[in-house]
């Protein structure tokens, strides 16, 4: 029988899969729906999102069916797609920091360095970096030792099945690496946020001022110079709050990358070191928040970005009309 904690656990990861996978695709047709989304930014986004839908559409049902199915599903397949849905994920959080470090440090330069091919560059090696190293599990590269997978009691976790060296690789690599990278990163976009509201306060205040000077200055020469001038500072007041508003999404969605991944990352790796006396209760906690991880996006874009938002109720309103179209009775 089934105990109340599997019960749960499960009940949870169906609920990752249905609301992620709902989730996600929405991102992705949001962003090939809207030309005003498809930018430099949104392009790590669409394809982060693709790496969490195939995460809870294809990783956790598989996780699912080999827990209640050992035999149905081959367990370096499960641990392999894991891997590179996982790791690409991961991988997407670093080019998404990068891609905002580089427009608040190099303003300037972003848009030389930044370019369509660097970004298909990047998305590109992710993918094939983590396909190849996800694969050797299956070719029998990094696998235990015949004697220790004979002792494991069928059990399908990386501690499990994966040699000590291949799992440190992943861990340190692809897991704990990413979590390095991004602290620091996120720590100096916030403070490079914090010094934009300081630039838009004093833009505030040369506004205040140029308008006052509009009041009193009668000649029309001078009104017009005055009123270019306020022209030019509003519009870098408006660059500098959208700029604002897309590293604040950033760092929401870092942190909870953070949050969410760093005790699944610190249990696995201390158990690549044999030390394996962490509660059941707590593994499955930390499994099902990196999960989560993969489903919570679309809600932070939702809630930064007025674009996206926007573009969510228009495919909302264009669905219920279809709907409404193909089924009259409703």
């Amino acid at each position: 029988m089934m105990s109340v904690e599997t019960a749960l656990t499960t009940a949870f990861m169906v609920l990752v899969s249905v609301v992620g996978t709902a989730g996600n695709a929405l991102v992705i047709l949001a962003i090939l729906y809207k030309r005003r989304l498809r930018n430099i930014p949104n392009y790590f986004i669409l394809d982060l999102a693709v790496c969490d839908l195939l995460t809870v559409s294809l990783s956790v049902p598989l996780r699912l069916v080999e827990g209640f199915q050992p035999a149905s599903v081959p367990c370096s397949v499960v641990i392999a797609v894991t891997i590179l849905f996982d790791g690409l994920s991961r991988i997407n959080i670093i080019f998404v920091s990068i891609d905002r470090l580089i427009a608040v440090k190099f303003p300037f330069a972003y848009k030389a360095l930044m370019t369509p091919a660097t970004v298909a560059t990047f998305i590109t090696s992710g993918w094939i970096i983590m396909a190849i190293f996800a694969l050797l599990p299956i070719l029998g590269v990094g696998l235990a030792t015949a004697e220790f997978l004979r002792r494991n009691q069928g059990l399908c976790f990386f501690s499990t099945n994966l040699s000590t060296a291949y799992l440190l690789v992943y861990l340190i690599g692809f897991c704990l690496l990413p979590l390095v990278l991004a602290t620091p990163i996120n720590c100096f976009l916030l403070k490079a946020s914090h010094r934009q509201m300081r630039v838009i306060h004093i833009q505030q205040l040369q506004l205040g001022s140029t308008a006052n000077a509009h009041s009193q200055n009668a000649s029309t020469l001078s009104f017009g110079g005055s009123h270019q001038q306020g022209n030019v500072q509003e519009q870098s007041r408006t660059f500098v709050l959208k700029q604002r508003r897309i590293v604040r999404m950033v760092i929401t969605l870092v942190s909870l990358f953070i949050i969410l991944v760093l005790p699944i990352t610190i249990i696995d790796l201390v158990g690549a070191f044999g030390v394996s006396n962490v509660p059941p209760l707590v593994a499955k906690i930390a499994v099902c928040m990196i999960y989560t991880n993969a489903t919570i996006n679309v809600f932070v874009y939702a809630g930064f970005n007025g674009e996206f938002r926007r573009t969510f109720r228009e495919i909302f309103r264009s669905v219920k009309a279809q709907v409404v179209r193909l089924s009259p009775c409703l």
